[in-house]
Formats: C-alpha cells, structure tokens, sequence
C-alpha cells in the first residue's frame, strides 16, 4: 500500500500566516484575543460587528459569534447586508503565550463549512508584543485569501483597539 504527501508548494498555497507586532504588551494583546468584551471591539472584519459572541477560553471550550453587516459590497460588486454565523473549539490555551483552537462557519453560511486549525503565538519585546498567526488547511487557495483578507482588516482594528486601551485614544 502507497503513501501519499502533499508537496511543500501545495501545503503552503493552503495555509496562511501572518505576522502583526503591536505597540502594547504582551498581556493587553492575550487579553484582547480572550476577553469577550475586549474582542467585540474589534473581532470580524470592517463593516462587520461580532455580535452574540460567546468564548470559553479553555482547552475543549467553545467559542461562538455571529459577525453582522448592515451594509458592504461583496465580491461580485453587489451592496449585501450579512449575518453569519462563525465557530469552534481551544484546543490548546497557554496564557498568555499561545492559542490554538479550530474555526468554521456555520452552515447556512454561504462560506465553506470545513474546520481549520488556527494557532496563535505572542512573544513580548521591549512593550511590543509580535503575534504569528497560522491558520490551515484550507481546500483552496480562493478561500485562504479570503480568510488573509479578513484577518488583515480584523487585526487592523485590533491594532486601533489596542492604542486606545493602551493610549486612552
């Protein structure tokens, strides 16, 4: 019986990292990914605002949160308005150095509905904190650029959260 292997260049067209340093320590970053309140400030994409977000930030915990629009423009240049719902399981929880839980939309989505793995690692450095962030394996390259599209625009105002926590704005 035969083996199979997925070759580095198709594993790595299906999965995505992305590295992020934030002017705030280590602590307030850890605590922005699994504080509730902290992450509906800044969890989902812009236009979009996490709502009925429940987190149980333990291994085996559940989180839940159903990202809503009233209004964007989707790929096909069409103006929507949007309630989907998002979801999984910790798998791993080290505070306040890493994160590993599962993430899947929920069906009726409209998204693909198949888990991936996110792991998220955060290393302080003089008051800043680096987070790499890894997400896998998605089944195709369409769908891990719209997962680095969104993740990029939820970091971004994950970044804009932190300075005003930290900053008082």
């Amino acid at each position: 019986m035969g083996t199979a292997t997925v070759s580095p260049k198709v594993r790595t067209q299906h999965e995505l990292n992305i590295t992020r340093v934030f002017d705030a320590p280590r602590e307030l970053v850890w605590k922005a990914w699994t504080d509730p309140e902290h992450m509906k400030q800044w969890f989902g994409p812009r236009q979009f605002e996490a709502l009925d977000l429940t987190v149980d930030v333990r291994a085996r915990g559940k989180w839940r949160d159903r990202l809503h629009s009233d209004g964007f423009t989707d790929s096909a240049g069409e103006w929507r308005t949007a309630d989907v719902w998002q979801g999984g399981e910790y798998m791993e929880v080290v505070e306040p150095e890493r994160l590993v839980f599962t993430f899947h939309w929920e069906e009726g989505s409209g998204l693909p509905e198949h888990d991936t793995v996110v792991t998220i690692t955060f290393q302080e450095h003089g008051g800043k904190t680096t987070m790499n962030f890894h997400q896998a394996f998605f089944v195709t390259q369409e769908d891990r650029d719209g997962h680095m599209k969104g993740w990029n625009s939820s970091l971004d105002k994950l970044e804009e959260f932190l300075r005003e926590v930290e900053y008082g704005g």
